[in-house]
């Protein structure tokens, strides 16, 4: 007999799962507005790794909290990116 998951477990499994897509959205963005700051931004303009974390820390928190909210984030994210790259 199986045991089931419980309510604690999914939400852990969901939120490493989230990771997995939010730490390279996460570089990326980071990377990229410090290219678009050092091409046009002040000289020496950079966004330190503090900023990295804050971006994590607000993908890990929506992931947790509003784990139904998160992948349309994502991908909302991601549109802007392609667009931005583009």
């Amino acid at each position: 007999m199986q045991k089931e998951e419980g309510p604690i477990q999914a939400r852990l499994m969901g939120f490493l799962a989230a990771m997995f897509f939010a730490v390279p959205t996460t570089i990326i963005i980071w990377l990229g507005v410090n290219k678009e700051l050092a091409l046009w931004g002040a000289p020496n303009a950079f966004i330190g790794s503090s900023s990295f974390w804050l971006i994590m820390s607000a993908f890990a928190a929506v992931a947790m909290i509003f784990p139904h909210l998160f992948p349309a984030m994502l991908g909302k994210a991601w549109k802007f990116i392609i667009h931005w790259l583009g």
